[in-house]
């Protein structure tokens, strides 16, 4: 049984690699300095924001992770969190906080991940400060629950984007639980 393990454990570490690499490869072949940021991109801003305040921004995912999957964004074009204003660093941690009390009412994970890269070489997709919000459902196994998140994330890099009625959807279920609160 061990063997069997450490045998998933390197086959999954290989597939990690490979999905990260090939993202990294196809964020390189599509991002270029001429094309505008992604969050600076009005079409997308409408589309995904649950949330703005005058320093920072709430957008749902268009390919989540786990249902919930959210990110807090600077409004202010900056592309490392070295660059952060302490008023951001705190506008930032206090939508962080809103977003997991909406997203604790709506899809009721036990657990979370706050996660921030720093460039491309670590698999900055955007070239612009955001923190994601991946929620995660309690299993019963705790082995097979890390293998399960790890797995959606390599997943995810080959997933296609949910549809715009769904992500209408979970925009209007996140604007509307942050009303409550």
């Amino acid at each position: 049984m061990k063997k069997l393990t450490k045998i998933t454990l390197i086959t999954f570490i290989s597939l990690a690699i490979t999905g990260a690499s090939f993202t990294w490869w196809q964020i390189s072949t599509q991002l270029s300095d001429n094309k505008p940021c992604l969050f600076c991109n009005h079409q997308i801003l409408e589309t995904h924001r649950f949330y703005e305040d005058n320093l920072v921004m709430g957008l749902c995912n268009h390919k989540p992770i786990q249902p919930g999957h959210c990110m807090a964004v600077t409004k202010r074009h900056i592309e490392r969190f070295d660059e952060i204003t302490n008023e951001e660093f705190l506008a930032i941690g206090r939508l962080l906080k809103k977003t997991n009390l909406a997203v604790q009412k709506i899809y009721g994970p036990s657990a979370y991940i706050i996660h921030q890269k720093n460039g491309a070489a670590v698999g900055q997709t955007v070239p612009h400060v955001h923190f994601h919000y991946i929620p995660k459902k309690k299993t019963k196994h705790k082995k097979i629950a890390i293998f399960g998140l790890l797995w959606s994330f390599v997943a995810n890099i080959f997933k296609s984007p949910i549809s715009m009625s769904k992500l209408r959807e979970n925009v209007i279920l996140m604007k509307r639980e942050l009303t409550h609160l």
